[in-house]
C-alpha cells in the first residue's frame, strides 16, 4: 500500500502541500507497521506542510530514525480513521482512530478531499495527537 506506486501515494503526490507527509509515509519498514490500518476503506487526515513544520525539523528528522519507527508509526495512526468517511462523516463525531484513540477534530481545518477507491485523504492543518 506504501509502494512508490500505490494509489495513494499517487494521490498524495498530486498535492504540494502534503509532500512533507508523502515523505514520512515512505520511511523505510513503517508500511509493516500501519499497513494493516491501510486495508479496507480508509480515510486519512494528512497533515500539510505547515502542520508538519510547525513540530520542528530536528522532531521531523527524529520520526523519521530506525530506532522511532514505532513512535512514527503511532503518530500516523491517529491519522487514519476506519471507513472511507468525508468531512461531513467525520464531523459527526463518536470516531476512533487506527491508533485507538477518540477522533478529536476541534480547531482543526481541513481542506479538499483526495478519493481513491478504498480510501478519503483529507488534508488538515494540524498534527492529531
Amino acid at each position: 500500500m506504501l509502494s512508490s506506486g500505490s494509489s495513494l501515494l499517487k494521490g498524495l503526490g498530486g498535492n504540494a502541500n502534503l509532500s512533507s507527509f508523502t515523505s514520512l509515509l515512505q520511511t523505510p519498514g513503517l508500511d509493516k507497521l500501519i499497513g494493516p490500518a491501510l486495508k479496507g476503506k480508509f480515510t486519512m487526515l494528512a497533515p500539510g506542510n505547515n502542520a508538519l513544520s510547525s513540530l520542528g525539523a530536528d522532531a521531523l528528522s527524529n520520526l523519521t530514525k530506525p530506532e522511532n519507527l514505532n513512535q512514527l508509526a503511532g503518530v500516523l495512526k491517529n491519522h487514519i480513521v476506519p471507513g472511507k468517511l468525508d468531512a461531513a462523516g467525520l464531523a459527526k463525531g463518536g470516531l476512533k482512530t487506527a491508533g485507538g484513540k477518540d477522533l478529536n477534530l476541534g480547531g482543526i481545518n481541513m481542506g479538499d478531499m483526495i478519493s481513491g477507491k478504498n480510501f478519503n485523504v483529507i488534508p488538515v492543518d494540524k498534527v492529531l495527537n
